[in-house]
């Protein structure tokens, strides 16, 4: 009898020192919710907890239920990793979601490795993406929302819409992206998502576009950065017009000459890769290339607009003197009144405009950019998305 009275008087200390850990059948709501959430059962079952020797099942239960108002009393940054961190995971994993406290409710999402998250929860989680950016996004959340976008849209250029256009307002830094820490030659990180420059804003929407995951993200981002997905200084595509494209080709057909443009200019580019690599003490046999290629003149772009296609992959070619180059890139999208758009990671940030004007704008600009001996803009190739592309497995 002593020992009864005792159990019941240390609840009720407990209770009265921790109310979310009161007992179930408190009179209001929100101590309702508190006792939902603070569930003395739920983290017997769930820890598999069985009494000690010559415990009896009471005092187990009061055992357990301290331990349970030390962990949700515990500031999520004083877990101890080892034990209390998954233990908590492990109840919270249990609870019934609109029992759970939002503090405990983001700590949970950003910590539960993300194939452990209930249907319910994963939904949650989607829930709070949809108002971000991808690149206001964790990894933890790209991996989530990737397979959301595949359920969401289907098609895959219809997908490479929804990535890209959630890119917009991206901040732009040139030079982003190394081999690091596989390499040390450029010892800028694999993968980025919170900026990005022209061709790092194109390889991670194609990257993201074809994949359900993370994994399969990481994975078809270096098949496209490198020759074959081998990483290294080496063989990553450093030429877009040489290397890029014609690495790519499993994902893009080069359009330009096929799109019925009233006229194609022919050229001759001239690629010195020994010399590219001696600046790292590497690639001495590389040697050198020449190119011959295509692009439609800034005159001609517009009596190809229909021909172009949400996802296709726009060069930018521009020159000086005798010198011709692909020196930017972007997409190709369309604003609800069907005007073509080139969607692109430019100064300040990634952008949408109709590519009309981007022509008008950068042919007007040629002028000065000649006198003072810049790269003038010449026109565009384009590469069609091949609608059969496939992720790496």
């Amino acid at each position: 009898m002593r020992k009864t009275v005792w159990i019941m008087a240390a609840c009720a200390s407990l209770a009265a020192h921790n109310p979310q850990a009161s007992v179930k059948g408190s009179g209001n709501q929100g101590a309702g919710n508190a006792a939902k959430f603070a569930d003395t059962d739920r983290a017997v079952a769930v820890w598999k907890v069985r009494p000690n020797a010559k415990e009896t099942t009471e005092a187990m239960r009061l055992r357990v239920r301290k331990d349970l108002s030390r962990l949700i009393n515990t500031p999520a940054e004083k877990l101890d990793f080892d034990v209390s961190y998954w233990k908590l995971l492990a109840y919270l994993r249990e609870t019934p979601w609109k029992a759970m406290p939002a503090r405990w409710k983001q700590w949970y999402l950003a910590k539960m490795p993300n194939p452990r998250l209930t249907e319910e929860q994963r939904a949650a989680m989607i829930d709070g993406l949809k108002d971000k950016k991808v690149y206001e996004m964790t990894p933890k959340e790209v991996d989530v929302f990737l397979a959301h976008a595949q359920e969401q849209k289907p098609a895959l250029r219809e997908r490479m819409m929804l990535i890209a256009r959630r890119q917009l307002g991206q901040p732009y830094q040139m030079y982003l992206l190394g081999e690091f820490p596989y390499e040390v030659y450029d010892s800028e990180p694999l993968f980025i998502l919170g900026k990005s420059d022209c061709v790092v804003f194109s390889e991670h929407t194609y990257a993201m576009a074809l994949s359900r995951d993370w994994r399969q993200f990481f994975a078809t981002l270096q098949k496209l950065r490198y020759r074959n997905g081998e990483i290294g200084m080496l063989t990553r595509n450093h030429y877009t017009e040489l290397d890029w494209d014609k690495n790519n080709s499993w994902l893009l057909e080069d359009a330009t000459e096929k799109l019925g443009a009233t006229t194609t200019t022919k050229y001759t580019e001239t690629i010195d890769k020994a010399k590219f690599f001696a600046n790292f003490g590497i690639g001495q046999d590389a040697g050198t290339v020449v190119l011959n290629d295509s692009y439609i003149p800034a005159d001609a772009v517009e009596g190809v607009l229909g021909g172009l296609r949400d996802g296709d992959f726009v060069n930018v070619v521009r020159g000086r003197g005798a010198g011709v180059w692909v020196g930017h890139t972007g997409l190709i999208g369309h604003a609800p009144d069907g005007t073509v758009t080139f969607i692109h990671s430019t100064p300040p940030r990634v952008k949408e405009q109709p590519i009309m004007e981007y022509v008008r704008e950068n042919v007007r600009k040629n002028a000065q950019r000649r006198k003072e001996g810049k790269a003038e803009f010449l026109g565009f190739k384009f590469l069609s998305l091949r609608e059969d592309a496939k992720a790496p497995q």
